[in-house]
């Protein structure tokens, strides 16, 4: 049983302990979802042009969505960032 006036040592979180090494890969992950948002919203854009026939409309408006999705994923991830 440990005594009660021990001083208590904290654990390292987790994401303290990686430095920047695990920045870069958060920061990379981030980078890949604005591109990808972007690309698959291109693809469906393309898509909706084919079947609609609304060149190139479809293709502005889901490049637009997928960049303003990886957007809010980023936005999202800088304010628990912050918070934490």
């Amino acid at each position: 049983m440990a005594k009660q006036d021990e001083p208590h040592e904290e654990k390292p979180k987790p994401e303290d302990s990686g430095g920047d090494e695990s920045r870069w890969g958060v920061l990379a992950t981030l980078g890949f979802e604005i591109g990808a948002g972007a690309g698959l919203g291109a693809l469906l854009g393309v898509w909706i042009d084919k079947k609609c026939h609304t060149a190139p409309w479809g293709v502005v408006a889901g490049t637009f969505l997928g960049i303003g999705s990886g957007m809010y994923l980023l936005i999202k991830e800088a304010l628990k960032a912050n918070k934490d």
